[in-house]
């Protein structure tokens, strides 16, 4: 109580009503000025920070050793002393200045004896005589005793304004925290004043430092404007988390802002919330190269309303964590999103020498001009009631920003009922969530921002729990914004153009299906087919817009020298996301499409292997021919089917190098939400949050330039100069005698011409030595399909009756076919041959003989002709010329028909690949991980397409699945 008393006598510094946002900054070493020729002393008033002059000239008052006040001069008493209003008035020659400051008196001689004291008042407060002499007697005349009772001082200000005695007259005046007032004085009351309102639904405590100390100070402040005690109301509505509800200090001091009540602290912003956070009056730039630090500076108040210091937001002062201060301080490298928590034992919450009771206004340095300012910084309580509303958490109109801050409250709780001994806390309130917000000034180019303002979110824990050993979590984070409008309109009109491309060209690539499908008329494979087509050019055009816009922020942001962008949020994100999600869906349907496509083709091996001769029987009189050997059949078909999921670069290598890049040299270090955007970053320093968009734009960037290096690689180096397994294959069939008719639509497919120029291949080692001997010394023709030529592949478009004739042909043997698969799947292979198989073999036989026939030219009705696209349908990827009557066969570069396998895939699978690994990405942020998952479902891929197509070669040639290795 006695402290209190003091401290409220105290001249300390107040904070003005002013409802003024920008602070000009003084120097808190004030210097005399000069009024009309006579010069005052100023001091430096803490609240609004700048130099105020003291009532009377530098004759009579002077600053006072801190610089926060004015006193009287040495032969100058008190008159006044309420803070802001100091009066001294001169004593007369032969007088001294009394000890305390406010009476005149004779001065005493020399007192110097051993053990005894200068005594200004007798015990009971009347003036001593001269000489001095100690007696003990009863205090009177405005005085009572100090707290060590060895003397009589002065009783409070409130009773040496009008009262005769320390005894407040129950008649005509009111006690109140120490304090007697007058009779006429009201007191605040009400039923929860005194109240600590519980944030988690608990009981409510009755506040025992609220109980001795409110009334008081909301009386001094509003009768006498008392300047500390305005901060300790102030305090005290900051304690209840600005709750205005009828009966709360909050709405008391509302009231005395309505009356305008003098030397009261700001505690609320005026107008709309969004008009305040809103605001560009900020002029400052802010750069990421070189790195800026953002001029945090808070204004230190003690529970009892005293001014401590201004101290810049450095060093974790703000931050319950304990951590290193250059952890710390990267909370406030501008562009920076910051994030950092941790786990505190909660017993330590009580320890007041660690976690003080302080309350912070924060500000803001900026300069204009050449003038340094201060801009005051608003609050965001997540907390804050109107009612049983929590309003800051609604719309940004309807926010309440406030001023005043603190961390850890350990004092408030403490209940009246408990003894000096067991004075505890009940419970400890604390910031268990601290963000702060900043936004750049919309269309800025040159790293202008808002006024940041602070998020607040509050938590408890009560005594019980932190001796049962619990433990409590808090953050600190600072996050940054801008204005997306302009991204968003650019996002909407890039999905808009080329979503509207992308349907043109499916539709574009439908209507070349269907010709080749010969399906004239729109039916439900068309629309089928249409689907998956939208599907492909559909996540073909959302990768490049999700890869587009993530490089581009990735790119720009750390390579920023004046602020213009910043990190997506919210929002942008959500949209951002869903983009990049969608690309990797559509792509699998795209996979699934292109997949059962290449695994329905129809393929046929056509030998052109002639009888060696003819046998006769025994008795001579019956001759066959003798026939020719299917192993030459079987071995194509093992090499078809070795090639068909084989992939053009190498998967194991893909992934490896991915993930050395990123992880081993360490790539994943620029993908930080930070301006740093170098690789090796220091052990000890701060490493921000990871971006899922820049590790996206990293991720893509690295994995498609190593599969294009690859690509590349293998293209013109080693399919060259080592090995070429689309041309060797092209050669085995030239060798074997077996050329390859494919049909991947039903009129449009690819011929591979395997006829050997030597007319035969069953033959033994040393016939087949001789055979390359010739061909490697032109001794015989070339392999050409059009003599005198090299031309060995072809695209086709095949008429109508050929199709016809094909399917008639080959009924049989599908239906055989697909029998035996299924009585192979059921396990009964069967153990001879039956007429079916008969006619499925006579059928396999007249569709060889038909089609080489039909190649031969040898078919009156049915014919092609031998032709080089235009560059036209080159580029187009279509045919315009009829082939209704008489088929194409158009010219290639030797690798057309590796459209219908992954060899000709590869962009297609590579970019399947790589949305897979960023999907994986986002779940687990691990690169390591994402390359693991990606090669096992990578194979996975590959391993269905290399069943799916070899039970299609199994159903089309009438291969067995047994000679297939």
């Amino acid at each position: 109580m006695a402290m209190f008393v003091w401290l409220m006598l105290l001249s300390t510094v107040s904070g003005q009503a002013s409802q003024n946002y920008i602070i000009e900054v003084a120097s808190d070493s004030c210097q005399d000025i000069d009024q009309v020729n006579t010069k005052y002393s100023q001091y430096y008033d803490s609240a609004s920070l700048s130099c105020k002059p003291c009532t009377q000239s530098n004759d009579i008052q002077t600053k006072s050793a801190d610089g926060l006040t004015c006193v009287c001069k040495t032969g100058y008493r008190y008159v006044k002393n309420l803070a802001s209003t100091v009066l001294c008035s001169k004593c007369a020659a032969n007088e001294i200045v009394s000890s305390d400051g406010w009476e005149c008196m004779v001065p005493s001689g020399d007192c110097t004896l051993d053990k005894n004291i200068k005594v200004e008042r007798q015990l009971n407060g009347s003036w001593q005589g001269t000489p001095y002499t100690q007696t003990c007697v009863a205090c009177t005349d405005q005085t009572a005793p100090n707290t060590e009772a060895n003397r009589c001082v002065r009783c409070s200000e409130s009773l040496s304004l009008g009262a005769t005695s320390c005894t407040c007259a129950s008649d005509s005046s009111k006690l109140a925290g120490g304090f007697c007032f007058p009779s006429n004085v009201t007191l605040i009351t009400g039923d929860r004043l005194f109240e600590i309102p519980s944030i988690e639904g608990t009981d409510n405590v009755k506040s025992s430092y609220f109980q001795a100390n409110l009334q008081a100070a909301h009386t001094m402040c509003k009768e006498y404007g008392n300047v500390t005690a305005c901060q300790i109301v102030a305090n005290l509505c900051v304690l209840i988390l600005y709750n205005e509800a009828t009966g709360r200090i909050c709405s008391a001091f509302k009231q005395l802002e309505e009356n305008r009540v003098s030397n009261l602290p700001q505690l609320y912003f005026t107008g709309y919330a969004s008009d305040v956070i809103d605001s560009q009056d900020i002029s400052d730039s802010y750069t990421m190269t070189p790195p800026m630090t953002i001029p945090f500076v808070a204004v230190i108040y003690s529970l009892n309303g005293k001014y401590l210091k201004t101290e810049a937001l450095t060093d974790g002062l703000l931050q319950l964590c304990d951590t290193t201060a250059t952890l710390a301080n990267a909370a406030y490298v501008f562009g920076t999103y910051y994030s950092y928590s941790c786990s505190i034992k909660a017993l330590k919450l009580w320890n007041t020498a660690k976690y003080p009771l302080y309350f912070y206004d924060i500000y803001l340095k900026y300069t204009n001009n050449g003038q340094k300012f201060l801009y005051k910084v608003p609050l965001r309580f997540l907390d804050l009631r109107k009612g049983d509303i929590l309003v800051n958490q609604g719309q940004t109109r309807d926010w309440v920003v406030t001023r005043r801050m603190f961390l850890v409250d350990n004092l408030m709780t403490v209940e009246p009922s408990q003894t000096s001994t067991t004075q505890v806390a009940k419970y400890v309130r604390y910031a268990k969530d601290i963000t702060i917000y900043m936004a750049l000034q919309d269309g800025t180019t040159d790293g202008k921002i808002k006024i940041p303002y602070f998020t607040i979110k509050y938590a408890e824990v009560s005594r019980q729990s932190a001796e049962d050993g619990a433990a409590i979590q808090v953050s600190f984070s600072v996050q940054y914004t801008m204005s997306w409008s302009k991204y968003y309109r650019d996002f909407q009109i890039s999905c808009g153009t080329l979503g509207t491309l992308s349907m043109l060209y499916a539709g574009y690539r439908t209507w070349v299906w269907s010709k080749r499908a010969g399906r004239p008329a729109i039916d439900f494979p068309s629309i089928v087919n249409f689907f998956f087509f939208l599907c492909g050019a559909m996540s073909n055009c959302f990768f490049v817009i999700a890869f587009g816009v993530s490089f581009y922020w990735f790119i720009f942001f750390k390579r920023q020298d004046a602020v213009y962008l910043l990190h997506p949020d919210g929002g942008n994100i959500e949209d951002w996301l869903g983009l990049a999600a969608a690309a990797f869906a559509l792509r699998c349907l795209s996979l699934i499409h292109m997949i059962v496509m290449q695994c329905t083709v129809d393929i046929f091996f056509m030998d052109w292997e002639r009888p060696r001769g003819i046998s006769r029987s025994q008795d001579g009189k019956k001759t066959t021919e003798v026939p020719v050997t299917i192993w030459r059949t079987f071995f194509v078909a093992n090499e078809w089917n070795e090639i068909q999921a084989t992939r053009k670069i190498n998967k194991v290598f893909q992934i490896f190098a991915t993930v050395f890049f990123l992880e081993v040299v360490g790539f994943v270090n620029t993908t930080t939400k930070d301006p740093d955007g170098t690789i090796n970053k220091s052990a000890d320093g701060y490493q921000a949050e990871q971006s899922f968009i820049y590790r996206f734009a990293l991720a893509v960037l690295v994995y498609l330039v190593i599969g294009v290096v690859q690509w590349i690689f293998f293209t013109f180096i080693y399919e060259r100069f080592v090995e070429d397994q689309v041309q060797q294959f092209v050669d085995l069939c030239s060798m074997s005698n077996i050329s390859v008719f494919i049909m991947s639509n039903a009129q449009f497919g690819f011929y591979i011409h395997g006829r050997s120029v030597h007319g035969k291949a069953d033959a033994d080692m040393q016939e087949i030595c001789e055979m390359m001997k010739r061909e490697e010394e032109n001794l015989c023709g070339q392999r050409g399909l059009v003599p005198d030529t090299e031309a060995q592949t072809f695209m086709m478009s095949i008429p109508r009756r050929l199709r016809l004739k094909y399917d008639q042909v080959y009924l049989p043997a599908a239906l055989e076919a697909a029998g035996a698969v299924g009585r192979m799947e059921q396990g009964r292979p069967g153990s001879r041959l039956s007429s079916n198989k008969e006619k499925s073999i006579e059928a396999y036989n007249t569709l060889n003989k038909f089609l080489c026939a039909f190649i031969d030219h040898s078919l009156r009705d049915v014919d092609y002709v031998v032709k080089d696209k235009t560059l036209l349908e080159s580029i187009m990827d279509t045919e315009f010329f009829d082939a209704s009557e008489k088929g194409i066969f158009y010219n290639d570069n030797g690798h057309s028909f590796d459209q219908i396998l992954f060899y000709g895939n590869e962009m297609s699978l590579l970019l399947f690949d790589v949305l897979l690994f960023c999907m994986v990405d986002f779940i687990w942020m691990n690169y390591v991980l994402d390359g693991v998952i990606t090669y096992i479902i990578t194979e996975l891929v590959c391993m269905i397409r290399d069943t799916a197509g070899r039970r299609n070669l199994v159903r089309k040639t009438l291969v067995d699945e047994r000679f297939l290795i």
